[in-house]
């Protein structure tokens, strides 16, 4: 027989050897592994044994947590009032002005003197009237004229009125402390009734913004206390002062708005915060999220044992979401919660209850 031939011959024989020893000797990978939770072990009454921690009730501080948004409390455009050109500028932007601050002025040309033309034709008119008065006390002038008189008096005030608000109009005003945002006007310009001039903010106290679930809103009320926390790692009290109360269409969210004080004006507009409101103390239950059960209908609870040591589903609510425990409420005061083995038992089922040891959640 060839050479080649007695070696291929060999190789098929020795390829089924190794494929038919599988069968002969079965899997020799070991044992087979178990699922790593082993099932409780039953007593001698057919028990099932759980083990169990007895939780009190302790007093928790939740807070609502929502990122937002600073913003100044007011935003208003100044336009001028009257027309003319610019004669002098006071302030430019950035500068923090007080409320009733001049910041601007228009050129006077002949205001004064129209409001002192009006003031002398007053004056003329005060005394036509004033003689209209004695006549007619005398009999020698009827109370049409005297009537005349009046209304040309009353006339000649209000266009006296009206010369004086115009030459006030020159003068442009800050219409509150706070901080020219934009300016719109050069010295020389000239301005017709309604141009921009200047757009002013407020920025004392600062507002930040921001939106609440549908759970939140409920938990939280105008006037509560805030903490804003900016990413400069600057935090500012303050408080809520609007809760929208109809809910964004698109988003299902509530408009929330508090307020901070900021004298120095150095919270600016448009940082982002976030916006923390401390709720009233109240007690729950502290929990390992291992522990939590699921029912056939969905509803997430917690498996207890009650006085009979008799297994129990009770729903419950989580509170707060912490990295190492939950806060739940729905509980009783106090409770004997399953905490190993509660899988493996359904409400209405009779069990021995193993009381933990150490300080430990399980």
């Amino acid at each position: 027989m060839p050479r080649s031939v007695f070696i291929a011959v060999f190789i098929a024989l020795a390829a089924l050897l190794w494929i038919g020893s599988g069968f002969i000797g079965g899997n020799s990978a070991g044992p087979e592994t178990q699922d790593s939770a082993a099932a409780p072990e039953v007593n001698e009454q057919g028990l099932m044994q759980v083990r169990v921690r007895e939780s009190t009730a302790q007093p928790m501080r939740d807070e609502v947590t929502v990122t937002g948004r600073t913003r100044a409390s007011r935003t208003v455009d100044i336009r001028a009032e009257t027309a003319g050109q610019v004669s002098e500028l006071l302030a430019e932007k950035g500068d923090v002005v007080e409320e009733g601050q001049v910041i601007a002025k228009l050129e006077l040309r002949d205001r004064a003197a129209r409001v002192a033309e009006a003031q002398q034709l007053v004056n003329q008119r005060t005394i036509q009237y004033k003689a209209a008065q004695q006549l007619a006390s005398k009999g020698f002038n009827s109370q049409v004229r005297l009537a005349e008189a009046r209304a040309e008096l009353e006339a000649a005030r209000a266009q006296l009125k009206e010369a004086r608000v115009d030459l006030s109009k020159i003068n442009i005003k800050a219409p509150f402390d706070g901080v020219i945002n934009e300016q719109f006007i050069e010295l020389g310009d000239y301005l017709s009734v309604g141009d921009q001039v200047f757009s002013f903010v407020d920025l004392d106290p600062i507002e930040v913004e921001g939106f609440l679930t549908e759970n939140q809103v409920v938990q939280v009320q105008v006037g509560y206390e805030a903490i804003a926390e900016l990413l400069t790692d600057r935090s500012v009290k303050g408080t809520l002062t609007y809760i929208a109360p109809v809910a964004n269409a698109e988003t299902r969210t509530f408009p929330v708005e508090m307020q901070a004080p900021n004298e120095q004006h150095d919270i600016k507009e448009g940082l982002t915060a976030e916006i923390k409101i401390p709720l009233a103390e109240r007690k729950a239950h502290k929990v390992s999220p291992s522990i939590l059960s699921l029912a056939d209908d969905g509803t997430v609870g917690i498996k207890t044992v009650d006085d009979q040591d008799v297994v129990r589903f009770t729903k419950i609510r989580m509170l707060k979401d912490t990295p190492e425990h939950l806060w739940v409420d729905g509980l009783p005061e106090t409770v004997r919660i399953i905490t190993v083995g509660q899988e493996f038992v359904v409400p209405g089922q009779p069990v021995e209850p193993i009381a933990a040891t150490g300080d430990g959640l399980l």
